[in-house]
């Protein structure tokens, strides 16, 4: 079986990446008839404002290519995990269109953060009560350094899901707040999908393991394509539509390989980057209007201190791979039973 893997997930990395760079062929002549340019805020760096124009919706194309090749795995290999990863990513999917939409045609601040949190927390609760309560597997999670396996039952899947709650809240809304340099949540997400990818195949010991295996690898080709796109001077951006349903995807895949600590280490821009906003609106609400950074989320920060977008795509790539190593060493005990 180990064998079988070790072919046919590298190969969903090639399916991928050349579904999705047919695909944007296809979608990015759509979008850019279709009048779905983004319109860059003001309060954003000054560099961007040329981008204004730029087709959104990009999230499309990788999606796109993403559904199609899990559908036809699915109809091999029918795999229950499988299924609501997907769904539950293609339901961020639309709610980022449905917050893009409105920037487009009505409002370029998009939907109210109060409609995006609620309608984010009700898929995120509904999922959560799949997966503690309607599937038929054993709910666990694998401590680092090989310190044993928390077995969640009873009451405690209460507050593991309050917890699951907030993970999947915080986790989405990460990497939607590091979309805002051309190709910078398409280069670390595939790095992060890589790792998720490796680890599944190194523990390729259970249905769920090769389902999140493939999953990773399907999605970090299809953004490989996608990137032939994104890259600056970007084409296309892939907007809300793509990042939330990145989010939830990750958040997702690193739940299923019952190792959700695992997100902060390999995905530690994303954490960076969230904070960063956090400090700054903090620091300046109790200040009277002082700042930390020059700018938030930190990668602006780094862009007004002289960064061109390629350095701070390049360096957050080589933090994302570092943290990916240590996430790997800490879980690598596990792995070696």
């Amino acid at each position: 079986m180990l064998l079988q893997a070790e072919i046919f997930m590298p190969l969903a990395l090639l399916l991928g990446f050349g579904v999705s760079a047919l695909a944007g062929r296809v979608i990015l002549p759509m979008l850019q008839r279709s009048r779905t340019g983004q319109q860059v805020r003001e309060v954003g760096p000054s560099t961007h404002l040329k981008k204004s124009g730029t087709p959104t919706f990009g999230g499309f194309i990788f999606l796109s290519a993403f559904t199609l090749l899990t559908v036809i795995y699915l109809v091999f290999r029918f795999n229950s995990t499988v299924l609501l990863i997907l769904l539950f990513t293609l339901v961020h999917g639309a709610i980022g269109y449905w917050d893009d939409f409105v920037k487009v045609r009505k409002d370029k601040k998009g939907i109210s953060a109060k409609q995006k949190t609620i309608a984010l927390l009700l898929v995120e609760a509904i999922f959560i009560a799949i997966y503690l309560f309607g599937m038929n597997e054993e709910i666990r999670m694998v401590w680092p350094f090989g310190w044993g396996v928390l077995v969640i039952a009873g009451w405690g899947k209460l507050l593991y899901g309050l917890f699951l709650l907030f993970y999947f809240y915080a986790c989405t809304n990460a990497v939607n707040i590091t979309d805002g340099v051309d190709g910078l949540a398409s280069s670390i997400t595939i790095v992060v999908l890589l790792f998720t990818g490796i680890t599944a195949l190194l523990g390729y010991n259970s249905v769920v393991a090769e389902g999140a295996g493939i999953l990773s690898f399907l999605m970090a080709g299809a953004l490989l394509g996608f990137l032939l796109y994104n890259w600056h001077k970007a084409k296309v951006f892939m907007g809300d539509t793509g990042s939330l349903a990145l989010g939830a995807l990750v958040s997702a895949l690193f739940l299923a390989e019952q190792i959700p600590w695992a997100f902060v280490l390999s995905g530690a821009i994303y954490v960076i980057d969230i904070l960063s906003v956090f400090i700054q609106v903090t620091y300046f609400r109790h200040t009277g209007g002082k700042r930390i950074f020059r700018m938030s989320p930190i990668h602006h920060h780094f862009e007004l201190g002289g960064w061109s977008e390629y350095k701070v795509v390049t360096v957050f790539v080589l933090v994302t791979l570092a943290g990916s190593v240590c996430a790997a060493l800490s879980h690598w005990p596990w792995l070696a039973r």
